[in-house]
């Protein structure tokens, strides 16, 4: 499968993974508790819907990371529809690239995206770019069910993903220098506003893409990811975690 299509079908889309306004603004809210923030990075941006969000709540200097340069021209054409050229700088490099020393920000925000170089990978490297007492909010798949259906376990299992249960993800972030704030998981209706539009637009997609060999492969891991959160969505979803950095 590759990933031309992959960008291209999202390029289509309006959100790239599960979440709402709402959801985002909950997040910063919680992380803004009790801190002022004037500096933001957000790793994985992709198209930017999180990232005009935070922009408009915060009032911060956002500086958006993606490595996908056409998901990079989407929201420049977004940032200059929305006249946010003086408030938002995009950047196309990992999100595990180094950073000159002593860069930091007051927020560090990653929604859905951290798996890509591993969450505790994405801790690690991201706690020194928090100035002091700065916060990091980041959403990750998680275990909700104490006992998940096995066919599900395998299933995630076989996507290369690692879902833990909350517990041990706030562990992980105590572990690796943060103080936890709050966490709390994603509602249904975050992840139907991901999947409605994408069922309905994969069938115009598929039909239309240059490649069909390569379309109906996308089309076909995204049937069984939606046929999964059908039967088994009560048992795993997203959550957002929301840190500082410990003293």
């Amino acid at each position: 499968m590759s990933m031309e299509a992959m960008i291209d079908l999202f390029l289509g889309l309006e959100r790239m993974s599960p979440g709402s306004h709402e959801t985002t603004a909950k997040a910063f809210h919680t992380a803004a508790q009790d801190h002022e923030i004037q500096t933001i990075v957000e790793f994985g941006c992709g198209s930017g819907i999180s990232t005009l969000e935070l922009a408009r709540q915060s009032g911060a200097s956002v500086v958006a990371i993606d490595n996908s340069s056409p998901f990079l021209d989407q929201l420049k054409q977004k940032i200059d529809q929305a006249g946010l050229g003086q408030q938002v700088q995009v950047r196309e490099q990992s999100m595990d690239v180094a950073w000159p020393e002593g860069t930091q920000f007051d927020l560090i925000w990653c929604e859905g995206s951290a798996y890509a170089i591993g969450v505790e990978n994405a801790l690690r490297q991201w706690l020194p770019l928090l100035s002091p007492g700065g916060r990091i909010a980041l959403s990750d798949l998680v275990w909700i069910d104490p006992n998940p259906d096995e066919e599900v376990q395998q299933y995630w299992k076989d996507q290369g993903e690692i879902l833990r249960y909350p517990n041990d993800t706030r562990a992980l972030f105590t572990s690796l220098g943060y103080q936890m704030i709050d966490d709390f998981v994603f509602p249904d209706r975050d992840w139907q506003n991901y999947y409605r539009p994408l069922k309905n637009y994969l069938p115009q997609w598929k039909s239309a893409y240059s490649d069909p060999e390569n379309a109906g492969m996308v089309d076909q891991m995204f049937q069984e990811e939606m046929r999964m959160y059908d039967q088994f969505g009560t048992q795993y979803g997203y959550a957002f975690f929301i840190a500082q950095r410990a003293p």
